[in-house]
């Protein structure tokens, strides 16, 4: 009995040795499946990260671009409010100063012209006005010889 129990037991470890060698057979099919698969996968996560990732550059490489711009038209901005800050100040130094360099200066030259023509034109209505004859025009005081004034003898 003996040798039927061991070759029972032969069988009976054969057997389950047979299920353990196709149980291990299935798994290896079944993990060369779940390796083709995470494969795929990969593959097609790192497209999708991949494009994610060139997304993320080009978004980045706009946003610089803009930034840039923004730089430089803050640049220029500032460069010409010194420029527009003087132009200013100039036009409002003009504007009060011009009534007092006009004072300091004198009458300019048209202003003469006016005021001549002025005169003229006053001195031709005071001759229409007058109703004498035109006397000759007296020279000033100064002008005239100084009288010399005598003390009288009954003084």
């Amino acid at each position: 009995m003996a040798k039927k129990k061991a070759v029972r037991s032969k069988v009976q470890s054969s057997s389950v040795f047979s299920r353990i060698q196709g149980g291990v057979k299935k798994m290896q099919r079944d993990a060369e499946a779940v390796l083709g698969r995470a494969r795929k996968e990969a593959v097609r996560l790192s497209r999708d990260q991949q494009r994610a990732l060139n997304g993320a550059i080009k978004e980045a490489q706009r946003l610089r671009a803009d930034f840039e711009k923004l730089v430089k038209r803050a640049s220029k901005d500032l460069e010409s409010r010194p420029k527009q800050f003087l132009t200013m100040i100039e036009k409002e130094a003009e504007r009060r100063l011009e009534p007092i360099v006009r004072r300091v200066l004198g009458p300019s030259r048209q202003e003469i012209q006016k005021l001549s023509r002025r005169v003229r034109e006053l001195e031709q209505l005071v001759q229409q006005h007058s109703h004498a004859e035109p006397r000759a025009v007296r020279a000033p005081a100064s002008a005239r010889p100084a009288e010399v004034v005598s003390p009288s003898s009954g003084d």
